[in-house]
């Protein structure tokens, strides 16, 4: 059987990782999801061999009154 105790809450270890003088609001973001909307990856229709970033750049939806993109 293994060393781990069944009954460790994994909440619990993962507190012991954070440094004690951590601020909390860079704690929370270090363990959020990057997205919410994951998805599938690829979308569909994108070969497995492209570009991973050059994929996700031609999937993003630009408003028409958007000014700013890159």
């Amino acid at each position: 059987m293994s060393e781990m105790n069944q009954h460790d809450d994994p909440v619990l270890v993962e507190e012991e990782d954070i440094a004690v003088e951590a601020p909390e609001a860079d704690t929370v973001e270090q363990h959020r999801n990057l997205r919410e909307d994951s998805g599938d990856w690829p979308p569909p229709g994108v070969p497995l061999e492209a570009d991973p970033a050059d994929a996700a750049d031609q999937a993003r939806v630009v408003d028409v009154d958007e000014d700013d993109y890159r």
